[in-house]
């Protein structure tokens, strides 16, 4: 349940952003954390070729991750992603996979 919760919030910048439980990394991110997090995250999912990382890290908070592009592929025609996700922050620490479709509007969203 934690990590659906931490990947509705992925998903999101604004939508999920309540769903996510206290104790998830991105539940702690302050300043341009989330800003930082958002950039490689989409930039991976824009650009990131399968098996490339990024990695972000903010020295003012010591929040930081990395997003790795696990492979692409589509689903009902649609462009998809699977992406690894590593956060930390606050002394709190997650990882895991998540897919990303690509909606009508051209934006990444979570599938399931």
């Amino acid at each position: 349940m934690r990590n659906l919760l931490v990947a509705l919030a992925l998903a999101s910048s604004s939508a999920f952003a309540a769903n996510v439980t206290d104790d998830a990394p991105i539940a702690q991110f302050k300043g341009k954390d989330r800003a930082m997090f958002d950039a490689a995250l989409y930039g991976m999912l824009d650009d990131g070729k399968d098996g490339a990382k990024t990695t972000w890290s903010n020295p003012e908070t010591k929040a930081g991750g990395e997003v790795r592009a696990v492979k692409s592929f589509q689903k009902a025609g649609v462009p998809c992603r699977t992406v690894h996700v590593a956060n930390k922050a606050a002394g709190r620490t997650s990882s895991a996979n998540y897919n990303f479709c690509k909606s009508a509007a051209g934006k990444w969203v979570l599938s399931q």
